[in-house]
């Protein structure tokens, strides 16, 4: 069962193609598509292939281009189709002369035309309207392997391909950042987080009910995952697939993951070299001499970087999980599809392996900024099921402001992490008096203010029980109030009265004299401050 080579020519890629001799064999039966890669590939032929050359293997030897038109003849091949303009300029006059004697069809491809804009539809129609079965199998993994093999690769081609041999609509989903599915290809719902970890933890095809939006229904599918290095990264999905699908059907699609995961390694093998090159535009952005602006700015043009988009810098902490850890490779690809997902101009990347973001402010509100934080947090967290911490520093004009940025993020997402232990996203801003102890660059001068006082008082309640620092802790909090203090304490008043007099004994500080509350109170944030500051 087949198509004649007239027919083929009105489908796909050959409708752009010309047939230049052997016009009488145009009833010629094809049954298979395939490309000429070797001299001797006659001897592998069974009859029936249109075979797509550029001539390369014997582009120079007449005698053996007449031979090859006159062998295909005999063997039953359907048409020869010849692209030249790569390694011949026309196709040689031999075997058009031999072609018109045997009746056998050539054909030109146009240099726009490629071999997938062939093979596919072709092959796609003489799948159709039939069942596929064992002896189509081989057949079906030549097509498969020649969106493999291309270069260039094609998805949706492979996704076409693959609908028509198994009779079932498909659907490719990628969970990686270096490949996308445009959005018009998503003919089911995403995968749930649930969904993806049974994908992942069993790696075989199973069953999946995912929601319809064109036929407002949930919808039997089989989906096969795509695993690289024991991690999910994407999934064939056969849609409408009530019971399982035929051993040969199950076989293609196995293939068809296959493709796609070749498809994805080459990506992932590029995506890492250029973020070994993103990683050594951060360490130059925010280490090497500002005197060598151009050529930084120039390394940062390869990623989108434009100070003119007024940057806040972004550092990003995870909670560890509770599988294996990833890698930073894997955490700043989920990073960059979260950031690609809000703002295509973010710019992600690690340094000495931290993860960092540079995000852009210009013409975005303050609601904008802060709503597009939050829409990033509820992605990671939803993609990796960790507890995530994001620290935001001021927006920079420059790449002085910007390192300034660097700074800022770091000190709010580690101060402000440990301060305000319920916060997931805080902004340097936040940080109020702690940002002036951030910028203290004195760390023995703040020792030391801290010892004279508060310092005092701590190792004074090492060996006693009047808890003074918790006591002078609470008298602030209740912005002085006496009964207040007591009633959070669970003690008289007049034992506050006492406590307090002995923390005047104790420092020479009086909490009724203004200078006096005032070195209480920064010694008391200078305490909170020096638990969580690396410095320390």
């Amino acid at each position: 069962m087949g198509i004649t080579v007239e027919q083929a020519m009105k489908i796909g890629g050959l409708k752009a193609c010309a047939v230049v001799a052997g016009h009488q064999g145009l009833e010629r039966m094809l049954k298979v598509v395939t490309v000429m890669e070797v001299p001797d590939i006659v001897r592998w032929l069974k009859g029936g292939e249109l075979l797509l050359t550029s001539l390369y293997p014997i582009k120079d030897d007449a005698e053996a281009q007449a031979g090859l038109v006159r062998n295909l003849a005999e063997k039953g091949i359907s048409a020869l189709a010849i692209k030249p303009h790569r390694f011949i300029d026309a196709i040689p006059s031999v075997i058009l002369e031999e072609a018109d004697s045997n009746d056998f069809p050539i054909i030109e491809i146009p240099e726009e035309v490629s071999y997938l804009d062939i093979l596919g539809p072709v092959m796609n129609t003489v799948f159709h309207n039939k069942v596929v079965i064992q002896e189509d199998l081989e057949q079906a993994y030549k097509l498969l392997d020649e969106i493999k093999y291309n270069k260039d690769g094609d998805i949706d081609q492979l996704r076409k391909t693959l609908s028509y041999l198994t009779k079932y609509d498909v659907q490719l989903d990628t969970f990686v950042s270096y490949m996308h599915v445009p959005e018009h290809d998503l003919l089911v719902a995403p995968l749930t987080v649930e969904q993806k970890r049974e994908l992942e933890m069993i790696q075989r095809p199973i069953h999946v009910n995912r929601w319809n939006e064109k036929e407002e229904s949930d919808q039997d599918c089989l989906v096969a995952p795509v695993i690289i290095d024991g991690r999910l990264v994407g999934a064939i999905t056969c849609i409408g697939v009530e019971t399982g699908l035929m051993e040969v059907d199950l076989a293609i699609l196995e293939r068809g993951v296959t493709v796609l995961s070749m498809e994805l390694m080459k990506k992932k093998a590029l995506y890492e070299l250029e973020q070994q090159y993103k990683s050594d535009f951060f360490r130059d952005l925010l280490f090497s001499p500002i005197q060598h602006k151009d050529t930084l700015l120039e390394k940062g043009d390869l990623f989108g970087f434009d100070v003119s988009l007024h940057y806040r810098f972004v550092t990003i902490q995870f909670s560890r999980s509770e599988r294996d850890l990833e890698s930073i490779a894997e955490l700043v690809t989920r990073l960059e599809v979260a950031g690609s997902n809000i703002d295509p101009r973010i710019i992600t990347g690690t340094v000495q392996n931290g993860l960092y973001m540079l995000y852009p402010t210009v013409n975005k509100s303050e609601d904008k900024v802060r709503h597009d934080f939050q829409l990033i947090h509820r992605e990671l967290k939803k993609m990796t099921g960790r507890e995530i911490y994001i620290g935001i520093g001021r927006s920079g004009e420059d790449i002085r402001e910007i390192r300034e940025g660097y700074e800022q993020s770091q000190q709010a997402v580690i101060l402000g992490r440990s301060l305000f232990g319920n916060r997931d996203i805080i902004h340097y801003e936040e940080l109020g008096f702690y940002r002036l102890l951030a910028e203290v660059r004195s760390v023995s001068e703040m020792k030391k203010f801290y010892g004279e006082g508060i310092g005092v008082l701590e190792e004074y309640d090492e060996n006693h029980d009047l808890e003074l620092v918790r006591t002078l802790t609470a008298y602030f909090h209740n912005n002085e109030s006496m009964s207040k203090t007591a009633e959070d304490l669970f003690i008289h008043i007049n034992t506050l009265k006492y406590r307090l007099q002995r923390i005047k004994s104790l420092t020479g500080l009086h909490v009724k004299n203004s200078e006096d509350k005032l070195i209480l109170h920064i010694g008391l944030k200078i305490r909170d401050f020096i638990k969580y500051d690396y410095r320390f």
